[in-house]
């Protein structure tokens, strides 16, 4: 704006007091010179400034949104850890399971921490398995026994034989007594997984 002016007092004053002689041509190429060289600086320089401010005010932008953005990301991956952590120790899976006679105390199985899981739940008929410390089952046990009895403690006391150390498995399907560590793995006619231990 300041350049405009200048220029416009220029031109009023050549107008005015620069008239045709000896010279004349001279004073006005010097004052056309001047101009030029005016419009020529000041553009450079304005441009020039601005383009300052204007990548200072990119980066200034630049570098906000991206601290916006580790924050959030920060913000998501510590809430996924915790999400992940909670689920974590809400809910742990024996690997393997295993099956154990009464002196084998329950817990998360695993292959350091050898521990008889008590979350079993039979996938071929849907039941928990229940377990019934130093007793075993006896020789004459049928599917029907099961499927009739289950889960009635009452009834299927019936067929049970007290033995120490002995831990006797039921669902509405199967059976099994253990007296030792076993790895579920091993009895494949039993369709028993772990259910999933809640801390």
């Amino acid at each position: 704006m300041a350049d405009d002016d200048l220029e416009q007092l220029l031109d009023e004053v050549e107008r005015k007091y620069c008239h045709p002689g000896p010279g004349g041509a001279e004073r006005r190429a010097a004052a056309s010179g001047r101009k030029e060289r005016t419009r020529s600086k000041n553009p450079a320089k304005i441009t020039s400034f601005d383009d300052e401010n204007v990548d200072d005010l990119i980066e200034d932008i630049l570098d906000v949104r991206f601290h916006e953005d580790n924050k959030t990301q920060n913000a998501k991956s510590t809430g996924q850890q915790s999400c992940k952590t909670s689920r974590q120790h809400s809910s742990k899976k024996c690997c393997p399971a295993y099956l154990g006679g009464s002196m084998i105390p329950f817990g998360i199985g695993t292959a350091v921490s050898e521990r008889a899981c008590n979350q079993l739940r039979c996938t071929a008929c849907d039941f928990s398995i229940v377990t019934f410390d130093d007793y075993n089952w006896d020789t004459s046990c049928d599917y029907l026994f099961f499927r009739n009895s289950m889960p009635e403690h009452s009834k299927l006391q019936t067929k049970m034989i007290r033995k120490k150390g002995a831990r006797a498995y039921a669902c509405q399907c199967s059976w099994r007594s253990v007296q030792k560590l076993t790895d579920l793995c091993t009895e494949q006619q039993l369709r028993w997984v772990c259910g999933k231990h809640s801390d």
